[in-house]
């Protein structure tokens, strides 16, 4: 492991809040579990080993806020493996893991207050969520357990405070360009320091729950297998890519064919991987003036400002659209064309391919994503929110922050959108990522042996049994940008 891997007892770089401080010694600190699913560089699971003996490390089973957020199957068991490797860690720190069970966020609270009353819990500390459910039940329970004298510390796992990046009229940015000048100005001012493995704890005074199993069924434990758990793992991985992939990340990273990008991203979502962690170990290593590691970086950015855009802008979070205007978009409730594209069998290969790797893998890679957004938002009008709701049940790396940023982006309905008369054509796509159809051959078997395989002629798709154009392409084209034209007059 590299130099983040030691046990560096540094302060977290993103700063604190007024709860962010440190706390005199207490006997017995309680860690809460919400997102982060990794011991090193994790600011709240850090200071509460800081400040006592024997911390109680509280994992929340709730299966219905799973389900009320849209969470895959594949990302919750992704998940619970990866707890089950931090239990072990746990073991040998003497740190105990409880598993406090609930049914729906409002309920959350209530059984947390219950056990810190039945186990003389004295403070609490958490890593902040964005959500706007996850920001009021978070400030509910620090209003809870001021009443029994007890006291929330929250903390940042995010680069920066979404707060300390304003524009200088002191406002939240709105437009992506200007606010990674901002970020990357305050980056290389401020030395990047992470946070190592929490202190052993002197004593364990409970004994560790057994981690839930979630059952999955023969495909989805098959697709897991493809992405080990572990940070351990996801630190190695890390590296290997800097170490020998990431100089070239930026000339092959839109190529579905080519195993180009990080594959980081189900560890970014779950917080195995931290953000901090990936920008302090290619820094270690590179110089940011190398384009590939440039453009890597930039995209860690966006993962940064999509959760930026969250926190200051809570509508995100209600099912809405950044851009009010678009609330009432008269949107096609087409449900025969909606499972067409879920299904893979749009009749334009390279969308099929992308949605048949997605339902059989659970990710998809990224320019595939903003190609098939494209699709359904614009060429077949349907709402964004349907295509948002279908990727977070089926992926893997689903990040909320992430997902409906990407998604209001291609739909033309949220922050730093595209414009809305920039619509992808999708055989151009094709053509110009998957030249030789060697993404489209491996997951569309069925039209390997056509002369075009990025459009198939009518009667090869009759031969060979597959689906003809759910809609024309240019004509729907024309039609999205009069509807969206019309209703920005």
């Amino acid at each position: 492991m590299k130099t983040f891997l030691k046990n560096r007892t540094v302060f977290n770089q993103a700063g604190g809040t007024k709860n962010q401080t440190r706390s005199k010694f207490q006997i017995e600190p309680g860690f809460i579990f919400n997102s982060d699913f990794r011991v090193r560089d994790n600011p709240a699971l850090f200071y509460a080993a800081e400040n006592g003996e024997s911390l109680v490390a509280m994992f929340i089973h709730n299966p219905k806020k799973w389900e009320s957020h849209n969470e895959s199957d594949l990302k919750i068991a992704f998940q619970i493996d990866n707890l089950k490797n931090i239990s072990r860690k746990f073991a040998e720190l003497n740190i105990s893991l409880k598993v406090i069970h609930a049914e729906g966020i409002d309920e959350e609270n209530k059984k947390i207050i219950e056990y810190i009353k039945n186990n003389n819990i004295n403070e609490v500390f958490i890593n902040k969520e964005y959500g706007i459910n996850e920001i009021n039940r978070d400030q509910n329970l620090e209003k809870e357990l001021a009443n029994l004298n007890k006291k929330l510390n929250s903390f940042d796992s995010s680069v920066f405070l979404p707060e300390s990046i304003k524009t200088q009229s002191d406002t939240f940015f709105k437009v992506f360009t200007p606010f990674s000048r901002a970020f990357r100005s305050k980056l290389f001012t401020k030395k990047i320091e992470i946070l190592g493995l929490p202190k052993k704890q002197k004593k364990k005074t409970q004994e560790s729950d057994e981690i839930e199993n979630i059952s999955l069924n023969a495909e989805r434990k098959k697709t897991l297998e493809l992405y080990r758990v572990g940070e351990e793992y996801a630190l190695d991985k890390l590296d290997k890519f800097i170490d020998q992939k990431i100089l070239m990340y930026k000339e092959k990273r839109d190529f579905p064919a080519i195993d180009g990008t990080s594959s980081l991203s189900p560890y970014l979502s779950s917080g195995v991987l931290s953000s901090k962690q990936c920008l302090f170990e290619v820094f270690e290593k590179l110089s940011e003036e190398e384009e590939g590691v440039k453009t890597w970086v930039n995209e860690i950015i966006w993962r940064e400002f999509y959760k930026y855009i969250l926190f200051h802008n809570p509508r995100v979070s209600k099912n809405l659209s950044f851009s009010e205007k678009y609330d009432d978009f008269p949107w096609s409730n087409n449900q025969d064309h909606f499972i067409a594209w879920s299904k893979g069998k749009t009749g334009v290969p390279i969308i099929d391919a992308a949605m048949r790797q997605l339902n059989s893998t659970g990710w998809m890679h990224n320019r595939l994503r903003m190609i098939v957004a494209m699709y359904l938002s614009k060429n077949l009008l349907i709402d964004w929110r349907k295509g948002e709701k279908y990727f977070m049940q089926n992926l893997i790396d689903g990040d909320f922050a992430s997902n409906n940023g990407g998604w209001q982006w291609s739909a033309s309905t949220g922050v730093d959108a595209a414009p809305y008369f920039r619509i992808f054509n999708p055989i151009t796509q094709s053509e110009k990522f998957d030249k030789k159809g060697d993404f489209i051959k491996q997951w569309v078997p069925e039209i390997s042996s056509v002369k075009n395989i990025h459009d198939p002629s009518t009667d090869e798709r009759n031969d060979l049994g597959y689906s003809n154009h759910l809609v024309d392409l240019k004509e729907s084209r024309k039609k999205a940008i009069e509807e969206f034209s019309n209703f920005s007059k």
